[in-house]
């Protein structure tokens, strides 16, 4: 929003894009939304998804991008490199 020309609009849309109604919205398209209660139960996806995905701390990651990226690079770099 920092910058945005209609600071209000922009904050009308974080709000609504945060609501239970935008939430009801997102659960016809993804199998996971913010708010719970809100998915429900789908054939192709197992009932216990949540319990198999990766536990992830945003701010330890947020806090190693800088050496996870050289590891990212040291490792796969040559990889993306054009055959000849």
């Amino acid at each position: 929003m920092k910058g945005s020309k209609n600071l209000e609009a922009a904050k009308k849309l974080a709000d609504w894009s945060a609501s239970k109604s935008a939430n009801e919205l997102y659960e016809k398209n993804f199998a996971i939304v913010a708010m719970p209660g809100i998915a429900k139960p789908n054939a192709h996806i197992p009932a216990d998804y949540e319990q198999r995905l990766i536990k992830q701390d945003l701010r330890v990651s947020a806090a190693m991008r800088d050496k996870t990226l050289a590891e990212w690079t040291k490792r796969y770099d040559s990889k993306s490199e054009p055959k000849k």
